[in-house]
């Protein structure tokens, strides 16, 4: 029954909203989940990825002579944050989702935004079954997209601490802020740099030496509580060339 609503979904959504739009959020013919505006564009794993993670992906864009150029890494890692997500805190380790994400639904559709969910199916974190609603809002013109998680367990209303931020790479530069932390990092293949970050105003700590190589934004809450943060990425090809110019998108 998941699969046929997750395949009916999915139908709606492609219907809904095209890949020509210039705010955009659509599942590929992989079954990842893509969504995108004018300056960036992300992928979060679908169901059929033998890849598990519930981390985000940023996949670059920038515009060359006035040509839209993409560099799609393909580089998430299981069980991480990547280039943006959460977890659930066990100590000084992450809890993240056993499966990817089984239904996609677009919640509103205008031409500057689009809003969807995501739901990952419940999996045993302790002597509780967790699962978790993700709801993500992507805007014309941003370099960073609004997420709202809710972990939702078979014990509501009990404690935990979710961890939201970004895996780090070959950091050339960062910075901290009351409310944010953004890094700058050399490319992988070698194309330029790139800047990552996440903007959490309700967070009580924000480490960039997290765990596991992450730099991240803790907060103590309930089960069935939202979790909102934002969370950004740039390419160096693009506008936003140098750090300084990334962090003036946070700086205020």
């Amino acid at each position: 029954m998941k699969k046929i609503l997750f395949t009916i979904i999915m139908a709606a959504a492609l219907v809904a909203c095209t890949k020509e739009s210039p705010v955009n959020a659509y599942i590929d013919a992989s079954g990842d989940c893509i969504f995108e505006n004018n300056v960036v564009r992300y992928r979060i794993n679908g169901a059929s990825n033998p890849v598990v993670t519930s981390g985000m992906e940023a996949i670059f864009k920038a515009v060359v002579d006035k040509k839209e150029v993409v560099k799609d890494r393909k580089s998430a890692v299981a069980a991480s944050l990547n280039d943006g997500g959460s977890a659930i805190v066990d100590g000084d380790s992450f809890i993240f989702p056993a499966a990817n994400f089984e239904a996609f639904e677009i919640v509103e559709q205008t031409p500057t935004a689009v809003t969807f969910t995501l739901t990952y199916p419940e999996w045993p974190v302790g002597e509780d079954n967790v699962s978790l609603v993700r709801t993500v809002t992507i805007r014309q013109g941003s370099y960073y997209c609004e997420v709202s998680d809710v972990y939702k367990s078979s014990n509501p209303g009990s404690a935990v601490t979710v961890a939201a931020g970004f895996a780090k790479g070959a950091v050339e530069r960062n910075e901290s802020g009351v409310d944010y932390m953004i890094s700058w990092e050399n490319m992988p293949s070698g194309e330029g740099s790139f800047g990552v970050g996440i903007v959490m105003p309700m967070s009580n700590e924000l480490v960039f030496e997290g765990p596991e190589n992450s730099a991240v934004a803790f907060y103590p809450t309930k089960y069935g509580r939202k979790v909102d943060y934002a969370i950004g990425s740039c390419w160096s090809a693009g506008s936003l060339s140098t750090f300084d110019m990334w962090a003036e998108k946070v700086r205020l």
